[in-house]
């Protein structure tokens, strides 16, 4: 019985300095506001690292890089701005070697992205809502592949407003939505354990700078 006590009161303080630990967390936590101006994409120190995965749990990763872009803010802290992403900068970092070569040389093709004839991507966005208590603001916009345009949602978190303008977030499409058919269920039946999802998220880093 007096094991039973102290278990339910060691429970109840843990349960109430983790209580402690988040408020103290979110009083300190640093509310960004962005400056009203124009910003310029900082090509070297953004990152776009992207995720596709097969039925078989099997992962592949790799980058993009970006080619150029802007941002821009208003009075009432609303967010719009377009990117160019350079698909022929297909980069594989899951494999080396002969591997590596062979699985960029497919998704430049025609049987994924086509960038002989594609070369560039551009998605374009702007904010619906900012959450300035946790720095967090929620996109509207247009992912252009294959010369293809789809509506996309996603969310950012801004991560420092000076110097720079810097954001991260995750976006996710769906690849058949753009005609990238190789082994997809959308287009082909009883693939198996050769189904690639069609869903690719790629973890964006933004960093800009004031014109």
């Amino acid at each position: 019985m007096m094991n039973k006590i102290i278990f339910i009161l060691f429970l109840f303080f843990a349960g109430c300095e983790t209580a402690k630990d988040a408020k103290i967390s979110t009083d300190n936590l640093k509310k960004i506001s962005p400056e009203k101006g124009i910003y310029s994409v900082v090509v070297d120190e953004s990152e776009l690292l992207w995720i596709g995965k097969e039925i078989s749990t099997k992962i592949h990763t790799g980058t993009l890089d970006l080619i150029g872009g802007t941002v821009q803010v208003d009075n009432n802290n609303n967010i719009n701005g377009s990117v160019t992403i350079s698909m022929s900068s297909i980069n594989v970092t899951d494999l080396q070697g002969r591997a590596k070569e062979m699985l960029e040389g497919h998704l430049r093709s025609s049987d994924f992205f086509d960038v002989e004839l594609h070369p560039e991507a551009t998605l374009t966005f702007e904010s619906k809502s900012f959450n300035q208590v946790k720095n967090q603001i929620s996109f509207e916009g247009q992912l252009t592949i294959k010369d293809i345009s789809n509506s996309i949602v996603f969310d950012a978190t801004l991560l420092e407003a000076t110097p720079y303008l810097k954001a991260k977030g995750i976006l996710s499409f769906d690849r058949s939505k753009f005609n990238v058919r190789f082994r997809s269920g959308s287009f082909f039946e009883n693939l198996g354990d050769k189904l690639i999802l069609d869903d690719i998220d790629i973890n964006i880093k933004l960093v800009t700078k004031k014109q």
